[in-house]
């Protein structure tokens, strides 16, 4: 707060001369109404600085410095040569020599990091306005107005453009003018309806969307040449006293310049004659024979020394033909098959014309270096892993089986320290290690009997087979992993892509269970305070806890009922984590992107994904008890279902507001009611509700101090608001809202953790914040502090009770949350 009056009370004119004005900011209002849409305020040439809070803190910044330093300096520069004063006796003139360049430098990064003054300048203005006008006009608003008022305020300038739209036009009878017979018959088999119709209004839009759409249809039917210059609109009239204009579409023939003559060529389809493809181009052996020679399928396959790729495998990722008829749509759809084999760095594609209307197509293929091998440290930072050090190694063997397999292994391991320790050693550091390694083979097509012609192959079908293990020592129990899975994925279209794990395999071993009451101290005050109540004589130690919660009697249930339960429920909960499990899961996901690149801030994700263990996978299991078991280990059975959406909105070129909201939910359907620790849901961390720890919040409205809460159900929803504070350094607020609960079914639940009805949405906990940003280009650093604003678990006064520094929660994250 006292930085803000601090800056505030800075004068952001400084640097203005006189008869200049600082842009304060820009109004523009349609038909007399104000407007903040981003299509139209994308046209506004000049715009005012950036504000954090309505504080324009690059100018502040920028402030600091002294713009004409520059002079300054050197003449500080000239006095210093003759100077003989008592500072520099103090410090040599050797220091007093560094003080003063370290002087300009500091002046030289307020000036670079702040931002200067936006000076209104009146041909910018003048742009800003034909561009709105033009804006409108292209939209059919052809007697548009664009009236611009500049008011004036000591040094400061504000500045409204009015727009006053009129009536719009509207499209009348469109009428066609085709010089080319065939393009006339390709568009009337091929293209049914165009974006530009009779009756809608003018939007210019349309006509752009009408050329491309002519363009690609010709183009994907044989008409090599064929380009968007060759049509053209005419007759339109931009005057017409009852606002609807005729449209005639030309579609010309191509013509070219021979000698000093202009020829029109008649257009028609080509077809393509032969298919040569150049597996191992380098730069290095560009004018080496091709020594080899293979056909398959009517192409041709060249090599140097020898065919490195399977001719079968290039030709299922090869979509252009002998004797078809030229296509974009199959160049493109080649080079990006090719591309996703991930074994060439660099694919060409092109065309040479022959007699008769023929093409020869040449793909030239540059290969990636069949081996890699890679290297990676990071540092580890986490609410479990508070410090430590992480290192890996990965071997990647391109095209193992001539096929374009992709096989690689991974070796990764790491040392930190751990929040809780165990077993006495909280002086040791470094008291945790991690160790794990993992082999995949990737195939370009699906391999399964019965299934590996469903998918055709334009969607890029891919199948990927992984094993892998894990063991951790000191982390919780003490785990080993060992995971397989089948995963089957294709694109069906570029913005949705399928997943299908065929067998998602996972066996968990835990390996220091004894440990338990140990890691899970606040269940072991939990007991203590309760044996007094059976036995106050018994010596009650971690080590002996689960023994005794084993021998309560049944006469303690009648005499203490709500001590009893607490007591069962712990004993519950040790056995749900310290059992040993074994996850036969088969999923299917389905995700859906609309994003059109990086620079793309307006667009929606949505992924779903379906689970389900132990139920369609393991019929050939043995049963005991109502329970599939395998080498005496339960196979855990469940439903599992994951609901993702997330939409972004993008209100200016610096600001934009983020959604999301996750539904999650597993259902145990065997005889155990009770969902296995790994595949349990938990709230809190850097990517989640901020305001609580990883695993510190929930289940429902319980406070059970628990160090690692579960839940099998979750709702989580975030709002957050990103703008740019200053050159790469960009700000947010943002509000989590969420919780985890257990069902009505679960054996270990109380009443308090349990979502039973709607009304258990009030236990939906509240956390908001704000956060600092740096973008690095390739990759965001993120610090988000966030405060307890709503606590379900409290029995009064659940807002704002902790909303206070102390209580607060730092994240530090790499990229945005979601």
């Amino acid at each position: 707060m006292l930085l803000s009056i601090i800056l505030t009370a800075c004068n952001t004119t400084k640097y203005v001369k006189k008869n200049e004005q600082l842009l304060d900011q820009n109004t523009i209002k349609i038909d007399g109404n104000k407007t903040s849409d981003l299509d139209i305020t994308s046209y506004l040439i000049q715009r005012p600085n950036n504000t954090v809070l309505g504080i324009p803190l690059g100018i502040h910044i920028y402030n600091i410095g002294d713009v004409n330093y520059d002079s300054i300096h050197q003449e500080k520069m000239k006095a210093f040569v003759d100077r003989n004063n008592l500072g520099d006796k103090i410090l040599s003139k050797k220091q007093t020599l560094k003080l003063l360049n370290k002087r300009k430098k500091l002046n030289d990064w307020f000036l670079a990091k702040g931002e200067a003054p936006v000076i209104l300048n009146s041909s910018k203005t003048k742009q800003t306005e034909q561009n709105l006008r033009t804006h409108f006009f292209n939209n059919g608003y052809f007697n548009a107005v664009v009236k611009t008022t500049v008011i004036n305020d000591v040094k400061k300038a504000n500045v409204i453009y009015n727009i006053t739209k009129n009536s719009p036009f509207y499209i009348g009878d469109i009428n066609y003018q085709i010089s080319s017979a065939s393009v006339k018959e390709t568009l009337n088999q091929n293209l049914n309806r165009l974006p530009l119709e009779k009756g809608q209004q003018y939007h210019l839009e349309n006509f752009k969307n009408t050329v491309s759409k002519i363009t690609t249809t010709l183009r994907n039917n044989g008409f090599y040449h064929f380009s968007e210059g060759l049509v053209s609109f005419r007759e339109i009239d931009t005057l017409a006293s009852n606002n609807i204009t005729p449209v005639e579409i030309h579609i010309d023939n191509r013509k070219i310049k021979k000698g000093n003559e202009i020829i029109e060529l008649p257009t028609k389809i080509q077809t393509i004659q032969k298919v040569n493809v150049y597996t191992d181009y380098s730069y290095q052996t560009r004018n080496s024979p091709y020594d080899i020679k293979k056909s398959y399928n009517f192409i041709d396959f060249y090599a140097h020394n020898k065919l490195k790729h399977k001719t079968k495998t290039l030709s299922n990722s090869i979509f252009i033909e002998p004797n078809q008829v030229y296509s974009d749509q199959n160049v493109e759809l080649t080079r990006d098959h090719l591309r996703s084999l991930n074994n060439f760095k660099s694919i060409k594609i092109s065309h040479k014309e022959l007699a008769n209307n023929k093409l020869t197509t040449t793909i030239v293929l540059t290969p990636q270096k069949k081996y890699g091998v890679g290297i990676n440290t990071e540092i580890i930072h986490s609410n479990i892993k508070q410090l430590g050090l992480s290192g890996g190694f990965s071997f990647i063997n391109r095209n193992l089986f001539k096929g374009a397999e992709i096989f690689q292994l991974s070796l990764q391991g790491s040392i930190f320290d751990t929040a809780t320790k165990v077993s006495g050693e909280d002086s040791a550091s470094f008291n945790a290690y991690e160790v794990g390694v993992d082999i995949s083979l990737e195939f370009p097509r699906f391999i399964f009997p019965f299934i590996s012609n469903i998918i055709p192959r334009t969607m890029t079908p891919k199948t990927k087979v992984t094993i892998g293990t894990s063991f951790q020592k000191n982390i919780g129990l003490d785990k080993q992993k060992v995971s397989g899975v089948i995963n089957y994925t294709w694109k069906s279209s570029s913005k949705n892509t399928h997943n299908i794990e065929l067998l998602n395999l996972q066996f968990i071993n835990n390996l220091n269970p004894e440990s338990y009451f140990d890691i899970y101290s606040s269940e072991f005050r939990k007991i203590s305070e309760i044996k007094p109540l059976i036995d106050p004589n018994y010596n009650l130690t971690i080590n002996n806890a689960s023994s005794f919660l084993n021998n309560v009697p049944n006469s303690f249930a009648s005499s203490n009922p709500e001590e009893y339960t607490t007591l069962k429920n712990i004993a519950k909960r040790e056995d749900i984590i310290t059992s040993n499990n074994i996850i036969p899961a088969t999923s299917y996901s389905f995700e859906h992107n609309s994003r059109r690149g990086l620079s793309d801030t307006n667009y929606n994700f949505f992924k779903t994904k379906i689970s389900s263990s132990g139920n369609v996978n393991s019929f050939f299991l043995k049963e005991e008890n109502n329970q599939k078991i395998f080498e005496k280990i339960p196979i855990s059975e469940f439903v599992k279902i994951d609901i993702d959406y997330r939409k972004f909105w993008s209100k200016s070129i610096n600001n934009s507001l983020a959604f999301r909201t996750f539904v999650g939910i597993a259902i145990p359907t065997g005889k155990n009611k009770d969902i296995p620790f790994i595949t349990s849901y938990f709230a809190g961390g850097s990517n989640d509700i901020r305001a609580w720890k990883t695993y510190e919040l929930g289940p429902g409205s319980s406070n059970s101090g628990l160090e690692f809460n579960i839940g099998n159900l979750k709702i989580l929803s975030s709002l957050e608001y990103r703008f740019k504070i200053i050159n790469s350094i960009h700000g947010a607020v943002f509000a989590d809202a969420g919780n985890i609960w257990n069902l009505p079914s679960s054996s270990a639940a109380s009443d308090d953790e349990i979502f039973d009805s709607f009304k258990s949405l009030e236990n939906i906990a509240l956390g908001t914040g704000f956060g600092i940003r740096y973008d690095f280009n390739f990759l965001v650093l993120r610090l988000d502090l966030a405060f307890k604003t709503f606590e379900p678990y409290l029995d009064e006064n659940k807002w704002l009770s902790n909303y206070r520094l102390n209580e607060s929660v730092l994240n530090i994250g790499i990229n945005y949350p979601f």
